[in-house]
């Protein structure tokens, strides 16, 4: 799936839902595989890659929540002149 940006951020960012889905599919192949790892040092890089995709989940969230409170203050603004 080849997801592009619509470049049409109000209400939406396509690249950011985009993002976060894919984080979030590669934290539950990275946790598959450290349950099933036996050997200590590839479940400590696995655990250390999954501490960084979980924040990067975080950011996107972060971001998103961030852009939506924006664009309800540009809606507000707007709608006052109308």
């Amino acid at each position: 799936m080849e997801s592009r940006c619509v470049h049409s951020c109000k209400g939406l960012c396509s690249a950011l839902e985009l993002a976060e889905r894919r984080e979030q599919e590669a934290l539950t192949e990275y946790r598959s595989f450290e349950m099933e790892c036996d050997y200590p040092d590839v479940r400590e890089l696995l655990t250390t890659l999954i501490h960084a995709r979980e924040r990067a989940v975080h950011l996107l969230r972060e971001k998103r929540a961030m852009l939506d409170v924006k664009f309800a203050t540009l809606d507000g603004i707007n709608d006052s002149f109308a």
